[in-house]
């Protein structure tokens, strides 16, 4: 991530920001689920709907001459950023002998290389890999170059079965490639140097890395790396922002800088830059889906959360995936079938037993036919082309987000004086959405 060019100081360029995500709130301000709980369609004044063919596959929006649009866009352009393109690299083998979909093996493969040529520039001989799950990124790294590696992972399941894995699949690298189980904190310096010193003897500089430094560790990582004199470069992959830790309703990690928490605190930028903001942020930011599928399954959502809503009664999902999409086929009807099994309405004046999943008499029953007439009454065409026009100003809406979201950690870094610091694209998206890399050498 980095400076959009229209702006000399990161100060310009985050105040800029907070001015138009204050102006463009309703695009993130709830979860999606909610659009038609809070009216956020009537936010679209787009004119001339009817002559607007959204779902039309040609369709562009930034083609458009309406001038909410184009008042949009351009705002938007100034603080858009352009990253480098992902060539395939033919030279790397794709071979990774395990149960791994071809997306998980490409993130192995390029952040491997990423890490072996972090590792060279900064004369690092031994790599910490946070978060290291079954050990597939440390057997790959072991692989491609002669690094000691030491894996750290909290869940005793992945810590087992990587050791297993290791002993059963690369008994080669049990001298150079060890596993540890901890979990990383806020003071697990301490601990990383013991770590480094008793798994490898003599233990020099070292890189840090992680494949999903998820939520707050990518936070926590930096400030780690800041407090260990041999820690001399790291590489991580940060993912889910939203799901950093909240106190009193305020994100502990974000603002991280100085510089953006001074303005943040000044515009009391809280009250509108929260959960919803950086979940959009995190969100992948390319679909391919068809978009009008999108929007039945966005609008339907919300249909039923209005229910939900009216009848001051709270969604519960049964399962993972409460409703099938692909078995719907954008009908209502059947779509309401399968919500019925998928979820449980649970009414909000239940007391704490009562309001327990496994207590089936506090549930209450799905009325189909007030189901169907909430969707006949907020669900129109225009309904329709105003949702899809949402979906889509959230899409070109997101990359500056995450922008925002990213570079705030970039000049905290470089407060701290660590100047050669970037954010660099080493996954094709089209194969792996979270394709955006931290780089940092002392």
């Amino acid at each position: 991530m980095s400076l959009p060019n229209v702006f000399d100081k990161s100060e310009d360029y985050f105040e800029e920001c907070l001015t138009f995500f204050n102006e463009y709130q309703y695009l993130y301000s709830c979860a999606n689920t909610d659009i038609l709980v809070n009216n956020i369609l009537e936010e679209i004044q787009v004119e001339n709907l009817d002559d607007l063919d959204v779902f039309d596959k040609k369709f562009n929006l930034k083609d458009s001459e309406d001038v909410f649009l184009n008042k949009f866009f351009n705002k938007l352009e100034r603080l858009s950023v352009a990253h480098n393109t992902v060539i395939d690299d033919s030279s790397l083998s794709e071979t990774i002998d395990a149960p791994l979909s071809p997306k998980k093996k490409h993130e192995i493969i390029y952040l491997a290389k990423e890490i072996r040529d972090v590792c060279e520039e900064s004369g690092c001989d031994t790599i910490v890999d946070f978060g290291s799950g079954l050990g597939y990124l440390d057997q790959r790294l072991f692989d491609i170059s002669n690094y000691k590696i030491l894996g750290i992972e909290c869940n005793e399941g992945h810590y087992v079965n990587a050791k297993k894995r290791q002993r059963k699949y690369h008994e080669n690298s049990t001298k150079r490639v060890k596993y540890i189980k901890h979990t990383i904190n806020d003071d697990s310096h301490t601990n990383i140097q013991e770590y480094l010193q008793d798994k490898f003897y003599k233990c020099g500089a070292f890189c840090i890395t992680g494949l999903h430094a998820c939520a707050d560790l990518t936070v926590t990582a930096i400030n780690l790396f800041l407090k260990m004199a041999d820690a001399k470069s790291m590489v991580l992959m940060p993912c889910c922002y939203h799901l950093m830790l909240r106190n009193n309703g305020r994100f502990r990690n974000f603002p991280l800088s100085n510089s953006l928490r001074v303005i943040f605190e000044e515009r009391v930028s809280y009250q509108y830059i929260s959960v919803p903001f950086l979940r959009l942020g995190a969100q992948p930011p390319h679909f391919d889906d068809n978009l009008e599928e999108i929007v039945f399954n966005l609008l339907a959502r919300s249909a039923l959360q209005l229910y939900a809503n009216t009848h001051n009664c709270q969604l519960r999902r049964n399962k993972r995936k409460a409703v099938i999409m692909k078995s719907v086929d954008k009908n209502f009807e059947t779509y309401i079938q399968d919500a019925s099994e998928g979820y449980t309405l649970i009414p909000n004046t239940c007391s704490d037993n009562e309001n327990d999943d496994k207590n089936p008499e506090s549930a209450k029953q799905f009325d189909f036919e007030k189901l169907r007439e909430i969707w006949r009454q907020n669900c129109s065409d225009v309904t329709f082309k105003k949702a899809a026009i949402f979906v889509l100003l959230q899409k070109y809406l997101q990359p500056v987000l995450e922008n925002f979201i990213l570079y705030d950690r970039l000049v905290y870094l470089k407060e701290k004086g660590l100047m050669n610091c970037k954010f660099k694209k080493i996954f094709n998206e089209k194969v792996s959405p979270r394709c955006l890399a931290l780089l940092v050498c002392k």
